[in-house]
């Protein structure tokens, strides 16, 4: 039904989140493949209108499905998180993905750098602000001049 009703959207959002949370937890496979492609669709929907609270409620329930294997699950949650991505913020998600990129297992380091070459593929002109300032360390020079000029 997102899909097609676009902006009206928002008037909907907080009276299917409860639904759309109840799906997102439940242990069918089916059910969070679903509504994960819902919130995808509600997210684009309702992105600059002012119902970040709601996505970043709904972004947290889709978080914990990036570990699964189903392949329309993995699809969903990645189109999910595309969409939660455009409706918050790039650097949002990269406040979520930092966690895992560098996590002692290879299995969440895959997951995690998955989702991180989605974002950077989306949005790689708004992460240079994002990603953390380094010191420089003798030769090695890190310092992002031009973006200090308009910080």
């Amino acid at each position: 039904m997102f899909e097609y009703i676009g902006e009206v959207g928002k008037d909907y959002i907080y009276a299917v989140t409860p639904l759309l949370e109840d799906a997102l937890t439940d242990r069918d496979l089916v059910h969070r493949q679903t509504a994960a492609s819902a919130v995808q669709h509600l997210a684009l929907g309702v992105a600059g209108l002012g119902c970040e609270d709601a996505v970043t409620h709904l972004l947290n329930l889709i978080w914990p499905n990036v570990f699964e294997t189903g392949p329309h699950l993995v699809a969903a949650v990645a189109g999910a998180i595309d969409a939660c991505r455009v409706a918050l913020g790039p650097a949002m998600i990269l406040s979520y993905i930092m966690q895992g990129l560098f996590h002692p297992s290879r299995k969440v380091r895959e997951a995690f750098w998955r989702i991180y070459n989605s974002t950077y593929i989306g949005a790689q002109e708004a992460l240079v602000a994002c990603l953390p300032a380094l010191e420089d360390e003798g030769d090695n020079v890190y310092r992002r001049h031009e973006l200090d000029l308009i910080v």
